[in-house]
């Protein structure tokens, strides 16, 4: 079906970061362009509490998303009347700031008559290395690798997921977070984290458990427990040889890196698909160089859409939109397996 393009304003504000972005689709060949985005971090907020605080953030996005959506659409030179739809995330995320989003894209329908689709953030993460690569269709599987989440999906069409492996407690994100924070790092630390390993030689002087290998689900509490033990056991070797730092970055590193690649051997290895790496932990250089050395068809978003951001929640609805979906009511739903949106959205799997 060809017609007019779709515009779509998407609306992200799931943990700590407050993205809008309006998208266009081409229905016919399915290409789609980032008309504008606009991003806010709350990265030196939360960083004194050595976490997100939920009621923080939640205020921070009240206070970024009118101000965003004024530079968002002063920046495009577009209005409400130019648009076909509105995505919002509804879920998973942190129920307070979720509400922020929701209820925003609510007033924005009442004086606009547009459709608002309810985005699930995972899809969104999915789905961006389709906005960005056309050649890649489903079927294929997709890591998502984020702070929070640590999952392997099958993919086999909008909406169409089938969970392989989800993490059991933390994620590969909180991983590198958490093990920063040990170090001395700061927070978020786990991109200061990969840099400092990418200084180091392969360590031969720390070692860490391989954990979680063949137990159902990737598992990284065990690991954050055993780098804990490592660093109190060597807290003299790290406090006067600066190259030990680096060498134990390198070989935590490596035990979170292996999680990843083990599982994903193993599904990669029956399904013979191509790999889609999503969520801020993708932009990781060594995760990446790793995935490449073993796999010919690996596709991983641009780092501006590997973070959370407004784009990917856009080009989902827009592509719904396009298949004919009618959006359900929005509903705030924290916890929000992606797998559910076949029946969710009334998407027969294949």
């Amino acid at each position: 079906m060809t017609g007019p393009p779709i515009r779509v304003l998407g609306i992200e504000s799931s943990c700590d970061e407050t993205g809008l972005a309006i998208v266009e689709l081409e229905r016919g060949a399915g290409r789609a362009t980032v008309q504008g985005e606009v991003l806010a971090s709350q990265v030196s907020l939360h960083e004194r509490y050595g976490g997100v605080v939920p009621e923080l953030a939640s205020r921070e996005h009240m206070r970024n998303m009118p101000v965003l959506f004024d530079e968002l659409f002063r920046k495009t030179g577009l209005a409400l009347s130019d648009l076909d739809a509105i995505g919002v995330t509804c879920g998973p995320g942190l129920k307070g700031c979720l509400l922020i989003g929701v209820t925003f894209a609510q007033g924005l329908q009442v004086g606009s008559r547009l459709p608002v689709f309810p985005v699930n953030h995972i899809e969104g993460h999915i789905l961006s290395a389709e906005m960005h690569y056309p050649d890649l269709t489903p079927p294929y599987i997709a890591l998502i690798v984020s702070g929070g989440h640590t999952e392997l999906q099958l993919v086999e069409g909008l909406g169409r997921y089938t969970c392989l492996s989800r993490t059991r407690d933390d994620a590969a994100g909180e991983a590198f977070d958490k093990s920063a924070n040990l170090l001395g790092l700061g927070y978020p630390g786990g991109a200061v984290l990969a840099g400092l390993a990418d200084t180091s030689a392969k360590g031969e002087r720390f070692l860490l458990p391989r954990i979680g290998r063949e137990m159902e689900g990737f598992s990284y509490s065990g690991l954050k427990t055993a780098v804990s033990l490592l660093v109190k056991k060597n807290a003299t070797i790290l406090a006067h040889d600066p190259s030990a730092r680096a060498e134990m970055a390198w070989v935590i590193q490596d035990a979170i890196i292996d999680s990843l690649l083990h599982k994903t051997r193993k599904e990669l290895a029956v399904r013979k698909l191509p790999l889609v790496v999503c969520g801020g932990v993708s932009a990781n250089k060594e995760l990446s160089r790793r995935l490449r050395a073993e796999w010919k068809h690996v596709y991983v978003p641009p780092l501006t859409h590997c973070v959370d951001n407004g784009a990917m929640i856009a080009y989902v609805a827009a592509r719904y939109q396009a298949a004919g979906v009618v959006p359900p009511g929005l509903e705030l739903r924290s916890r929000w397996p992606v797998e559910e949106l076949g029946r969710f959205f009334g998407v027969q799997s294949g």
